[in-house]
Order: structure tokens, then sequence, then C-alpha cells
């Protein structure tokens, strides 16, 4: 790939990004074709995803396996069958898996590093197509699995190019072997590579860790690289790579704008009008239901049901980096937002001195020398109800640079405070089983 000459540099941005997502589709489209190899990685790798195209890759036709019977002797077909049992699941299913029943053994006596390298393991398509033939049929063809998970940790792979050794990783995964990648992003350089690295880590479902700060500048290089490079004619499954990356970075960008520091905020500032319908009945009722609060742990419970609809990522009990001979362990985590939320529980207006002087020694276990997080918000739930504390020890707190907000609430006056009972309601000639929660 080359950059693109006499590009317009005023031209907008997203102009230039919609016409390459436009050619990448285009690109695909050429491959969209029952059982093509280069349409069922792409589909594949896209999870299906709607394009401006309706997909026609599907292999898993009565009629299609029969034209294609021959096929199912070799690699390449068998990975077809993989993908087809894989994604289009139908009437023709049992007999893709009496076709792999018969050609996974077959293809296992085989030498899988022919010294012309014309072989299933130098080809993305094939390898992923085969992992998830292997995966499908792990039943009827148990010894399959042993067999790849050998020729996927042979040494001789280690020469491959990066793109194909993140396939490599990939299908690894999908048998369920131990991991074997070791690649730093910063160091690769070509476009697709870098969309394929993408991609995987965004698939990896927590196995492939990556550094914020490396994310950030992977998605720059990938975004710019799009809009400002000539795509010429590449093979569908690149083309997937490069639109799949796209999509992503511009979903996280919005997410990132709609979701930040100040939402966190705003969530947990609704906090005393959630309460409203924290259930704490009155004895007058036929089956009173009382929610009691006496612990820190119930406000984390409540903090959770608020935060986590809206924070995917948000992490119970983070716990960080070592720092001297102590191990710290915050509340809860974000780290999307390099965010970490402490809670605190007050039961006498004494306790907001001893917080402060907590939340400082804290601070700097919490926020040094942890690249995944890098700022704290502070949220004190006030038992004792001593809103005269409250305004002296926010501003103590803000004056720390790390902290983005200090959330202090008062108990709601219908949850009594530990120990204590709530006074019965005055009848109001209102029937008890009409009243809030009967």
């Amino acid at each position: 790939m080359t950059a693109l000459e006499g590009s317009d540099s005023a031209a907008p941005t997203g102009t230039l990004l919609a016409a390459q997502t436009a050619h990448l589709e285009g690109l695909i489209r050429r491959a969209n074709a029952p059982g093509n190899l280069d349409g069922l990685l792409a589909h594949h790798i896209l999870g299906g995803r709607d394009l401006s195209f309706d997909w026609d890759v599907n292999p898993m036709e009565l009629t299609w396996l029969t034209d294609n019977e021959d096929r199912f002797a070799h690699s390449h077909g068998l990975a077809v069958l993989g993908y087809g049992l894989t994604s289009f699941p139908s009437t023709a299913s049992q007999a893709a898996r009496e076709y792999l029943t018969a050609g996974l053994p077959a293809l296992a006596r085989k030498n899988p590093f022919q010294v012309d390298g014309v072989t299933f393991v130098n080809d993305a398509r094939q390898i992923i197509g085969l992992a998830l033939a292997i995966n499908a049929t792990h039943d009827d063809v148990p010894q399959a699995h042993a067999w790849l998970a050998e020729v996927l940790q042979d040494p001789r792979l280690s020469t491959a190019p990066i793109f194909l050794s993140l396939f490599h990783e990939h299908a690894r995964r999908i048998i369920g072997t131990t991991p074997d990648l070791r690649v730093d992003s910063r160091t690769i350089h070509d476009l697709v590579d870098a969309a394929c690295f993408h991609w995987l880590a965004a698939t990896a479902k927590g196995t492939l860790h990556i550094d914020p700060a490396e994310l950030r500048q992977l998605r720059s290089r990938l975004l710019s690289g799009v809009v400002l490079t000539e795509m010429g004619q590449l093979g569908a499954p690149r083309a997937a790579l490069l639109l799949d990356a796209v999509t992503r970075i511009v979903t996280a960008s919005v997410d990132d704008i709609l979701l930040s520091h100040d939402h966190v905020s705003a969530l947990l500032r609704r906090f005393e009008a959630a309460m409203r319908q924290w259930r704490y009945d009155t004895d007058d009722l036929q089956k009173p239901i009382k929610w009691p609060i006496t612990s820190e742990r119930e406000i984390q419970n409540i903090l959770w049901l608020m935060l986590r609809p809206v924070f995917d990522d948000l992490v119970d009990e983070e716990t960080l980096r070592r720092m001297g001979h102590s191990t710290y362990r915050a509340d809860f985590g974000i780290p999307s937002l390099e965010l970490l939320v402490e809670v605190k529980y007050a039961r006498k207006a004494a306790d907001f001195k001893t917080f402060e002087k907590e939340i400082f020694e804290d601070y700097i276990g919490y926020l040094s020398d942890n690249t995944a997080y890098r700022h704290m918000t502070v949220f004190i739930y006030d038992e004792s109800c001593s809103i005269q504390e409250h305004d002296t020890t926010r501003n103590a707190l803000l004056r720390l640079s790390g902290i983005t907000d200090v959330i202090i609430v008062s108990r709601p006056s219908h949850v009594p405070a530990p120990g204590r009972t709530p006074r019965r309601r005055r009848s109001t000639g209102q029937r008890a089983d009409d009243v809030h929660g009967a």
C-alpha cells in the first residue's frame, strides 16, 4: 500500500473515510459467493456484520455440497465446511459432518510442512476454517483436535510472517489451546497487519492484554492509515480486517465522547433520587419488604447496579500493583476511563476526618505507577446525615489533582440507621394493600 497522492488536504476526514469504507466493502463483495474461502474468512472476521450487500457465502445447501463433493478430499474443502458448520447450521449439517469425519483423519496423515510451502498452515483462510471444523466436530473426530494442536505448536511456525502468525494465534484460541503470541503492536508497520492485531485484541476475550496507551496509539495509526492510504485491490479478508478496525475505532470514539468521568459523576449524583424507590416498608403492611443498609458492601452493590449497565468494563474490587510492602485494592475500576471509584460509609461525623486521611494515603498507592488508572472518584454514603461535614471533606479531597470528583450523599429518611426502626406511619384512610410495596 502507498499513501494517497495528490489528495486534497482540505477534504473532510469523514468524506475520505466514507469513501474508503465503501471501497473496502466493494473488495469484500467480490468474494461474496457460496463456499468462497476469501468471502468466508471475511464473514468470520466481521462476525456476519450487515454491510451494504447481503451475504451470500453460505455453503450449507445440499445441492452445493453435492456439486462440490470432490473438494472435500482436500484441506481447502474441509475448511469451507468448518465455516459452514459454525456460521450457517442447517439441514445440511449432518452431511457436512460426515464429509469431515472422513476427511479430517486423512488430512492428519499428510505432512503439513511440505517443502514447496503449499500447505494449509501457510494459508490463513484454511487454518481458521480447519480450526472451526475441528471445534465443531470434536465429538465425532476427537483425535483431530490433538493433531491440529500439535501442528500449531510446531517451532517451524515461528518464522511465519506477522499476518499469518496472528491467524495461527486465532486458530489456537478456537480449539482452546494455550495462546503463544508475543507481538508488540508498536513494532508492526504494515497497515493490514496492524488491523489484524487490533481485531485479535478486540476478540481475544481477556487473553491478550494491551496497554491503554498502546491501544490508543494503534487506533490512531489505523484510522489515519485507512484515510490516507491507497487500498488498491486487496483480498477480501484483508479488506475485512481494515473495515472491522474502522468500525470498532469509530464506535469506541463515540463511546469516549459520550462516556466520560463526568458521566460517572452524573450517574452517582442521582443516587439520592434513585433511593426513593429503595424498599423499606412500614410494619402496617401485610408483607412489608425491608432492604437494610448497614455497611459499605451494600452501597457497593447499589453502585454496581447503577454503573454496570453503562460501563461494560466495570471491575469490582480491582487489585492494583504492589507498592513497597503494601498491596492496594480499589472498590471499582473502569479501565476505559482510567478511573477508580472509591466508596466510603460514614456512621458518624468524625468519620469524615478519618476518610480524608485514608484517601490521602491511598491516593498515592492507587494512582502511582498504575498505568491503567490515572484518576479517582470518591463516593461517600453518610448514614449520620452530618451534612455540615460534606463541603469540608469534598474541598479537601478535590485539591488532589487525580481526584475527578467527590460525591457525598445522605441516608434516605425512610431507611433507618442500623439498630433503629422507622416511626410507624399514621393511617390516612388508605388501604394497607394499596401502600407502595404491598
